[in-house]
């Protein structure tokens, strides 16, 4: 984990780091300014910022299969979070869940993991022929 985090600074992927950083503090204000409350382009603002912020993480990436693994295992934690919310409801313990904690989860972690993902694997996947 030590040379991944060496690797975002070094002299080969410094400038895709900061670039991906960057639009992803702009994406993120960009959403803020224009307000996510029921507001579809606030939304995908946020949701772009937040793929950005994954780039810029695991831009040293070379193998489309990391970036597959990734997308698969954002999907696996959405549907782990859906069964365990089932199950709590089922349980009739839906005190212990949380709205805001559930969507920030899925729609901000998870979801911009799956695309970025997808896109980082069929991108490495078409750019390497």
């Amino acid at each position: 984990m030590k040379k991944h985090f060496q690797s975002l600074i070094d002299k080969s992927h410094r400038w895709y780091t900061l670039s991906f950083f960057l639009a992803a503090i702009f994406l993120v204000i960009g959403s803020q300014v224009v307000g996510t409350t029921d507001n579809i382009p606030g939304l995908a603002l946020l949701l772009g910022g937040m793929v950005a912020l994954n780039f810029a993480l695991t831009n040293p990436w070379r193998n489309s299969t990391n970036f597959a693994i990734m997308a698969g295992v954002c999907l696996g934690l959405i549907a782990l979070t859906f069964l365990v919310i089932y199950i709590l409801s089922l349980l009739h313990k839906t005190q212990y869940l949380s709205e805001g904690i559930v969507m920030g989860f899925t729609g901000l972690i998870c979801l911009p993991g799956i695309v970025a993902g997808a896109a980082g694997a069929i991108f490495r996947a078409t750019r390497g022929k």
